[in-house]
């Protein structure tokens, strides 16, 4: 585009850029832009303040790029940068988008298949009742109230075998008169010696209650429901 505006070829507006621009303007308009990009896609509440950071920067780089070549063309392309960077960082603020960086229970795509287990258990020595396990956690309910970064011991037997294993309470919330814990365990080399077999099993039983992405969920198939439903644009629990 800058080429274009310009009548310049691309490696003539790149030699200006790189010779000709002061350094902090020729940062923020080659490397800046796709490392929003990478803040973004890594989806972790640092990277979404980074990539606030980053766009902020570009913000200001545009501004100071106009006021040292004033004119009304320059005018009109700064004005469309600048609505473009706005609607950008206006999604990303948006409570059910920005949630997905603040929340890791809503990142489906990293989190290990969950089976149904509905196995009697104790925690920390009180009675309670598995719901669903994964090789890295569990969802627990218990009539105590823990409260979250609370370390538990969990206890169960299943088929003949008994296990124990230490974990901490991510998350809480109440079950009619109890509680649901999301216990995740502690990553150490004999919780998933204890746990890879027991998954394996109840993989093998069909138990899997959380699936992988299929054909429904490629990027295609949600341009075409964007399109057709009007639905996709902000993601929903």
């Amino acid at each position: 585009m800058n080429s274009y505006r310009s009548g310049r070829s691309i490696e003539l507006t790149w030699n200006f850029w790189h010779y000709t621009l002061p350094k902090s303007l020729f940062f923020t308009y080659v490397f800046l832009p796709p490392l929003a990009g990478v803040l973004i896609y890594i989806c972790r509440r640092w990277s979404y303040w980074c990539y606030v950071g980053c766009l902020s920067l570009i913000f200001l780089g545009n501004v100071y790029g106009f006021w040292t070549s004033v004119n009304w063309i320059n005018f009109v392309t700064l004005f469309m940068v600048l609505l473009v960077d706005v609607l950008v960082v206006a999604y990303f603020v948006v409570p059910s988008v920005r949630q997905v960086y603040f929340d890791p229970r809503m990142r489906w795509w990293e989190t290990a298949p969950r089976y149904d287990f509905e196995v009697p258990a104790a925690m920390n020595g009180q009675a309670s009742v598995i719901k669903n396990i994964s090789e890295g956690g569990a969802l627990v309910e218990a009539p105590s109230s823990y409260s979250e970064g609370q370390g538990v011991e969990l206890t169960w037997s299943y088929k003949g075998e008994s296990f124990s294993l230490s974990g901490k309470v991510v998350y809480r919330k109440p079950v009619n008169s109890l509680y649901g814990f999301g216990v995740r365990f502690d990553s150490t080399s004999q919780v998933q010696k204890t746990m890879k077999p027991l998954i394996a099993l109840l993989h093998k039983e069909k138990r899997m209650i959380r699936n992988l992405p299929g054909p429904e969920d490629s990027f295609t198939a949600w341009v075409k429901k964007l399109i057709v439903n009007r639905e996709g644009l902000f993601p929903k629990r």
